[in-house]
């Protein structure tokens, strides 16, 4: 099978790179740099030239308080990019698996979100994703959109500078107090999770829509408390509310994925501790 992998070098598509050691997959990469998504032209030709039997775009805009000041920006990279690979690869007769996220629910349910519950954005990050999947149905019917959320890996994200679990470290390192969120509960991932779980679903040609995220759910006060206890530092950490942090994005208070279709992942601690041994030792 013939993989054509757009977002090669940011943290997920750098974990598909690095993780997928399958005999039977015969993967290409292309960055931003070999072929800009929102260039239908550029995408096009990567598409022919790699001549895939599978399209994975794991591009995404997805700095927050950017998206809020620049929604068009967002729109162009989320909607008309995953339009444009979409598009390509049906052109090409090739599959689509196109990545999605949590905040395409609006985090009102207080129970984890199934793959069919209806979707309703509080922010435009989470507006765009919508339209994204949408989109991405409507041009390509061998589609597999992956909802994943709260992502950190190896790699970081160029768009925000890095990941929580790194900015949280590097918090404690400066010896200032640490105020987090209690009230905002999601499932922090580790990529190479995501990585490893996507395989046999690509393998075995799932379509539709399917939740791929670590295990339970926790707040992302609980989260900084876990990475700081495996790293073995205690800074002073605080609790606080959405409210007191304030911030110019809305966030949904409960966005944790669970599945009714059979993708079951490890427990989220088991994501972090796996992540700190990788990057920390």
């Amino acid at each position: 099978m013939r993989v054509l992998l757009f977002g090669a070098n940011g943290q997920l598509g750098s974990d598909i790179t690095r993780l997928w050691n399958d005999e039977d997959i015969a993967l290409t990469t292309a960055t931003r740099h070999d072929a800009d998504v929102t260039d239908a032209a550029a995408v096009t030709a990567a598409v022919e030239g790699a001549r895939p039997d599978v399209v994975i775009n794991t591009t995404a805009f997805h700095n927050l308080p950017v998206c809020e000041q620049d929604p068009e920006t967002c729109f162009r990279v989320n909607v008309i990019g995953g339009w444009n690979v979409a598009r390509a690869a049906a052109a090409a007769g090739a599959a689509v698996v196109q990545f999605s996220t949590d905040y395409v629910f609006e985090g009102t349910k207080g129970s984890p979100y199934l793959e069919d519950d209806a979707r309703r954005s509080v922010n435009v990050y989470g507006a765009a994703k919508i339209a994204t999947e949408d989109v991405v149905r409507q041009a390509n019917a061998e589609h597999l959109v992956v909802r994943v959320s709260g992502l950190y890996g190896l790699a970081g994200s160029a768009g925000k500078g890095g990941n929580f679990v790194e900015t949280m470290l590097r918090l404690a390192r400066e010896g200032n107090p640490i105020n987090v969120v209690a009230d905002q509960t999601t499932a922090p991932t580790n990529t190479a999770e995501i990585a490893e779980a996507l395989l046999p679903l690509v393998r075995e040609g799932a379509r539709g829509t399917i939740h791929v995220a670590a295990g339970e759910g926790c707040s992302w006060h609980a989260f900084a408390g876990a990475i700081f206890e495996i790293a073995g530092v205690s800074p002073e950490l605080h609790e606080v509310t959405t409210e007191q942090l304030g911030g110019p994005v809305k966030r949904p208070l409960y966005s944790v994925l669970g599945t009714s279709r059979g993708v079951r992942m490890r427990h989220w601690r088991e994501g972090l501790e796996r992540y700190m041994r990788e990057k920390h030792g």
